[in-house]
């Protein structure tokens, strides 16, 4: 018996001076599942130098992971 599942793929990244400072991904199952969420940092000293940034960055992503995952239990994303 095959059984699939459908996940949303949501990937982003915080740059400042054209360098990669945060990676951030999630996987959003689509039939009521669990979202796995995670982010790490790739340059600690531009990421100290640059706090404020890189988290509203992250806040930004969060937000965006919440938007989806709402529109899937509206049913607005199949």
């Amino acid at each position: 018996m095959l059984k699939t599942s459908k996940t949303i793929n949501l990937s982003g990244n915080s740059i400042i001076n054209d360098k990669q400072v945060v990676y951030m991904q999630a996987n959003i199952s689509t039939d009521g599942g669990t979202t796995s969420h995670s982010s790490s940092i790739q340059d600690k000293v531009l990421y100290e130098a640059n706090k404020i940034e890189c988290r509203k960055d992250l806040s930004d992503f969060d937000q965006l992971v919440y938007e989806i995952e709402d529109s899937i239990h509206t049913g607005g994303v199949q």
